[in-house]
């Protein structure tokens, strides 16, 4: 395959240049390469590495609530945004041990991926012997396991006991902890205050959730980072505080990741007080406007090193009725649209470098999890994930051209920029011109090298 004529964008260049590929690997990339017969015309496109999605539950039960999308709906989803790689979450239910937690996950996803995908384990309990199943997880290829640090008395939750010694024990094993940072005793407090003055409706998501109980529990895993100095990643940060807390805490040598997500550059609180509130429920919540413009000084300024869309395909038939946000089950689509609002808002709204598209949505990620050079880069070795993006049309986003079983995006209506002509994933095409045109069970799991700093120049 041959993909002729477009611009070349990796982390470090943005050039003319044909793409070569030869069994599902970049075979060489340059200028005036001769022709083939499989040729792909990309004239006037934008030729990325396929995008690296590292916050993705494709499919989330919480044992309340099922998400609409599966693995085979959610992949496709990817596929034409751009994803080639997902990494996805294995809930370690109660009683089971890692590697148990992980089988269950990879059974429910193998012979269904559209892409290829890797698994982040979401720890919440240590049982006797567990340093040792640390080691033989990391060395089944999942270098990377989140904790929540809120939804007490659910199948997430774990408290400060098993965090801490988890990573007393992770940065020697290779294994990056992952947090999803928000205080549980303010989030709950603040909850039940709400609630008492008969403040439920959707209108108060937002209240219920303060930016300071992110910005407390940041604080305390970096603390617990700079104490048992094992590296540490924030999931979905929301505030530009928090931002900054990490940003001190590695100008002190702290080894400190932070990602963000696409809506809380693209959205902003005021959406919780429209009829349409329902669409906008997520955790951590929208900011106001002020928080949102202070987070993208922080983005431009390359202080967010990731960019994960926090997938999450609930349905807003599941939401029909429920009136009480605290009864909603958190989540919104969007692994199909991270590429293109960060090209509509970042690169055209605020001048972002292409360069910078992709070291965000694509190398840093891959970086970070240890995928790269193979995901993540267009470089001969590499695996052959592109994506050929038109940077010219601009139009309304719709439903209609989302492929998610959510039915919905937080994002439609809005004015866009861009779009995904063609995904190719390994050498094959997956997604071209609108349709999925790849076979589910092609994408294939991916073994993760243990966490490198020295491989993640931030």
């Amino acid at each position: 395959m041959l993909i002729r004529g477009g611009t070349v964008v990796t982390a470090d260049s943005e050039r003319k240049a044909d793409v070569l590929v030869r069994a599902g690997k970049i075979a060489e990339v340059g200028e005036g390469i001769a022709e083939r017969e499989d040729v792909i015309d990309a004239t006037g496109m934008l030729v990325l590495p396929g995008v690296v999605d590292p916050h993705t539950h494709l499919l989330l039960d919480t044992g309340t609530a099922r998400t609409a999308d599966d693995f085979e709906s959610g992949s496709a989803s990817a596929a034409a945004g751009g994803v080639t790689t997902y990494l996805e979450f294995a809930p370690q239910l109660p009683g089971q041990s890692f590697a148990q937690a992980l089988r269950t996950r990879l059974d429910l996803i193998e012979g269904r991926s559209h892409v290829d995908y890797g698994i982040h384990l979401n720890i919440t309990n240590l049982a006797d012997g567990w340093e040792r199943e640390l080691e033989a997880l990391v060395e089944a290829g999942v270098t990377s396991a989140k904790v929540y640090t809120t939804y007490r008395d659910t199948i997430f939750y774990a408290d400060d006991w098993t965090w801490y010694r988890l990573m007393e024990c992770s940065g020697r094993a290779g294994l990056l902890v992952q947090v999803h940072a928000e205080n549980d005793a303010i989030v709950v407090g603040t909850t039940q205050e709400l609630l008492r003055q008969g403040k439920s409706g959707l209108a108060y998501h937002a209240a219920s959730r303060p930016a300071v109980a992110e910005v407390g529990a940041v604080g305390r895993g970096l603390v617990f980072s700079e104490q048992t100095g094992s590296p540490i990643y924030f999931v979905h940060l929301s505030s530009p505080r928090s931002v900054d807390l990490i940003t001190a805490a590695r100008d002190r040598g702290v080894e400190a990741i932070a990602e963000t997500c696409p809506h809380y550059l693209v959205l902003d609180d005021s959406v919780y007080a429209r009829p349409d509130a329902a669409r906008y429920v997520m955790t951590p919540p929208l900011r106001d406007r002020a928080s949102q413009a202070q987070l993208w000084s922080r983005l431009t300024q390359r202080l967010i090193h990731s960019m994960g869309s926090d997938h999450c395909g609930f349905s807003l038939a599941q939401r029909e009725g429920v009136e009480d946000f605290s009864r909603v089950s958190p989540g919104i689509p969007g692994v199909e649209t991270s590429l293109l609002l960060l090209y509509t808002f970042g690169v055209v709204e605020h001048q972002m470098a292409l360069r910078h598209l992709v070291m965000l949505l694509c190398a840093n990620p891959a970086k970070i999890f240890g995928l790269w050079p193979h995901k993540g880069d267009i470089r001969p070795g590499s695996d052959a994930d592109l994506v050929l993006f038109d940077p010219r049309p601009t139009r309304t986003l719709s439903i209609s051209e989302l492929h998610s079983r959510a039915g919905f995006s937080p994002y439609e209506g809005l004015t866009v920029t861009g779009k995904v002509h063609t995904t190719i994933c390994r050498g094959r095409v997956v997604y071209r011109d609108g349709a999925i045109v790849g076979d589910r069970g092609f994408g294939r799991f991916l073994k993760c090298a243990p966490f490198d700093s020295q491989a993640v120049p931030l």
